[in-house]
């Protein structure tokens, strides 16, 4: 196990709580018959597309996602994404400088958008907190 000799600058708990939301919309992308939902499906008509934007521009998750990640300072942002680049493989514990570095050079600054998009983003971040020598147990929402 990664053995951390630093802290992160974002409580551990904020990124358990985000990774919990964005667990809660992953379940949201299932139909009533079961079925996963990829969002990839072609859109019948123009129509339908400029609906499916409206629909975006009100989204409730998205608000309280956009709310939870906003309110963090820019170095909690940079560690929130390291950490799920970190869960995803991206990089290792121990280049977690380099991660961190990477991060801040993201010119796109929608990072609740990124995350919301980003598919397994909850199970990243939580693998990325566990790597990073956290013990999630103590994190998880009971």
């Amino acid at each position: 196990m990664f053995v951390r000799n630093f802290d992160l600058i974002l409580d551990p708990a904020t990124a358990m709580q985000i990774a919990m939301l964005l667990r809660e919309f992953d379940t949201e992308d299932i139909d009533p018959t079961g079925e996963e939902y990829s969002g990839d499906e072609a859109f019948a008509d123009e129509e339908d597309l400029l609906e499916t934007e409206k629909q975006d521009q009100a989204d409730p998750f998205l608000d309280e996602l956009s709310s939870a990640v906003n309110i963090l300072n820019v170095d909690a942002q940079r560690d929130l994404l390291a950490l799920m680049w970190v869960g995803r493989g991206d990089y290792r514990p121990e280049d977690w400088s380099a991660a961190r570095h990477q991060a801040a050079d993201v010119a796109d600054r929608n990072l609740a958008k990124y995350l919301s998009e980003t598919p397994l983003a909850s199970t990243y971040l939580i693998e990325g907190l566990s790597q990073m020598g956290y013990a999630v147990d103590d994190y998880e929402a009971s």
